[in-house]
């Protein structure tokens, strides 16, 4: 039954679909996730021989890391295969590694936003960076329900004042029996919801057509600055009236009467 859904779903595709490279891993434990969510299908593959897995692992590690060290340092055998990801796993992969690395992460949050005074932030950022943490720690099994309240905690300090006051708000303005409920899902869905009033507020600030009215306001402008036939005409009489007040009525020269030397000399 699933091959024949695979096959007319591959008889419906009008296109090919790009080539998926093998993502490199350097030794930097944050990144080992998603390194290992793309490797585990060649690991778990059994129809490739050990031999074959351990050159796929040797080409996923970047050349002079500590990664490749650590790969580099088991000959490349079928046997020493699960030997090299073992080791890669006890280096970069261990659970109780990764979850301070996370914490460490979301506390080095906390002190940024202490240092600079909870000032206004990148609302839509944070969100982003505070989602990647969470489902990270999410994917390492520390759920919600077992470490919410400490997260929450965690999540608030890396909050601006402004944003804070409002989720504390919120919360008052709700039933008494969920005045205490500081859960982390709500703090998010809040921040979520806070995020797409920024994303509005901004939206309509713009407004959909902001480049086309530019556009048509810089065009308008041109269009006023070009002279007119009633421009030139008054331009040109004007300009021919000034350069005649100009004539000294006294000699024909060009210089104001009251300066004429000549006036002067005729007066004494």
């Amino acid at each position: 039954m699933k091959e024949t859904e695979t096959k007319e779903l591959s008889e419906k595709r009008k296109f090919k679909l790009p080539k998926i490279e093998l993502k490199k891993f350097t030794g930097d434990a944050k990144e080992y996730l998603s390194f290992w969510s793309q490797f585990r299908k060649i690991h778990e593959d059994t129809s490739i021989p050990n031999e074959d897995k351990m050159q796929y692992l040797l080409q996923a590690v970047v050349p002079k890391t500590n990664a490749a060290r650590v790969v580099e340092s088991f000959p490349a055998t079928a046997e020493n295969y699960p030997k090299a990801i073992a080791q890669l796993k006890e280096r970069f992969g261990r659970d109780d590694l990764l979850v301070q690395i996370y914490v460490r992460d979301l506390l080095s949050m906390v002190m940024k936003n202490a240092a600079s005074g909870r000032t206004k932030t990148d609302l839509p950022a944070l969100y982003d960076e505070l989602e990647a943490k969470i489902r990270a720690l999410e994917s390492l099994r520390r759920t919600q329900e077992k470490y919410g309240d400490f997260l929450s905690l965690l999540v608030e300090s890396c909050l601006p004042e402004e944003i804070l006051v409002a989720w504390e708000r919120s919360r008052n303005i709700k039933d008494a029996s969920e005045v205490e409920d500081r859960s982390l899902e709500k703090l998010m869905n809040f921040l979520k919801q806070e995020v797409k009033g920024e994303e509005m507020v901004e939206l309509a600030r713009t407004g959909f057509l902001f480049p086309a009215n530019q556009k048509k306001k810089e065009a308008e402008n041109k269009l006023d600055n070009y002279p007119t036939a009633a421009t030139l005409v008054s331009t040109n009489i004007r300009n021919n009236t000034g350069k005649r007040n100009l004539l000294c009525i006294f000699c024909n020269k060009k210089h104001p009467s009251k300066d004429c030397l000549e006036a002067r000399n005729v007066c004494r």
